[in-house]
C-alpha cells in the first residue's frame, strides 16, 4: 500500500460509478473504429505498454501545438462503461505523466524526493471512489473540481497534503486538468462493443460525413454521437467544447 493510499477513506458511501474516458486524435480514432479495440502503447513514464483512461473526467495532452484545419488532429472522446471493469494495471489520483514531466508540480507541492510510486493505488474502481470521497466528498464536487477534504490528515501525510494543495490551487501556472483527473491504466486491450461504449464525442464535421457515421453506427450502435464545432486553430482550443458536451451527457 502506497503512502497516499494509506490515508484514503475506507467508506465510499454509495458513490455511483462514473464513466471511464479515453481521448485521442481522429487519426487514431479511425484505427480504433476499424479494429474495435483500445490498445496499450509504449508509455515513456513506466517504460511498458499501457492504455490511458481517466475516471469521470476527460483529460488529454494535445500532441500538435499549432493551428491546423487538418481533421486528423481533431479530438475524439470515448465515454466508456466502467460498471463491468474491476481490475486495472495501475490507478493514480492524477496524470502520472504530468507529475513526472511538469517540474512545477513537484517543486510547488511535493518534496523533491517524492516518487510516483508513493501515489499508486490498488487497481480498482473502488480506489478512484476513495480518492473522491476523501478529497471531494461527492462526485459532483469532483466533476466541478471543488475539493472538500473529509478526513483529518497527519502532519506526516506529506503526499496527501501536497495533493490537496495541488487540486485546490487556482493560481496561474502550466498545470492543467491532468493534475486532478484520476488516471486508470490498463496493460491489456479494452474491447469495444455496443455495451462497453456509452457514447462518443466527435467533431461535427464527422457527424456530417457518411463513411464516418457508417462506422460509428454499425460498430458502436450509436445513432447520435455528441459533437463540437471546429475551425482552423490549435486542437487544444477545442478541449473545453468537448468537456461541455461530456457534462451535458452526464446530465441526461
Amino acid at each position: 500500500m502506497s503512502r497516499f493510499e494509506r490515508v484514503l477513506a475506507e467508506e465510499i458511501d454509495g458513490l455511483k460509478n462514473l464513466p471511464l474516458l479515453h481521448t485521442c486524435d481522429a487519426y487514431r480514432f479511425r484505427n480504433i473504429l476499424e479494429e474495435m479495440i483500445l490498445k496499450p502503447s509504449l508509455c515513456d513514464v513506466f517504460n511498458t505498454d499501457l492504455l490511458y483512461t481517466y475516471y469521470g473526467l476527460p483529460s488529454y495532452r494535445v500532441q500538435l501545438n499549432k493551428a491546423t484545419n487538418n481533421p486528423a488532429h481533431y479530438m475524439v472522446c470515448f465515454i466508456l462503461n466502467s460498471e463491468d471493469k474491476s481490475a486495472f494495471a495501475k490507478v493514480y489520483p492524477f496524470d502520472s505523466g504530468a507529475f513526472c514531466k511538469l517540474n512545477e508540480i513537484k517543486e510547488k507541492f511535493f518534496h523533491e524526493e517524492t516518487k510516483i510510486d508513493d501515489f499508486e493505488l490498488t487497481g480498482s474502481i473502488i480506489s478512484a471512489k476513495k480518492v473522491i470521497k476523501t478529497f471531494y466528498n461527492t462526485n459532483d464536487n469532483y466533476l466541478n473540481q471543488t475539493p472538500s477534504l473529509t478526513k483529518e490528515l497527519s502532519q506526516l501525510d506529506f503526499e496527501a497534503h501536497g495533493y490537496n494543495n495541488l487540486i485546490s490551487d487556482n493560481s496561474s501556472s502550466r498545470i492543467d486538468d491532468r493534475a486532478s483527473s484520476i488516471e486508470v491504466l490498463f496493460d491489456t486491450g479494452f474491447n469495444l462493443d455496443k455495451s462497453s461504449v456509452n457514447q462518443i464525442i466527435i467533431p461535427k464535421c464527422f457527424r456530417d460525413d457518411e463513411y464516418a457515421m457508417k462506422l460509428v453506427k454499425e460498430n458502436l450502435g450509436i445513432e447520435n454521437p455528441l459533437t463540437y464545432n471546429t475551425h482552423r486553430g490549435n486542437p487544444s482550443e477545442f478541449f473545453g467544447l468537448l468537456r461541455q458536451e461530456y457534462f451535458k451527457f452526464l446530465k441526461n
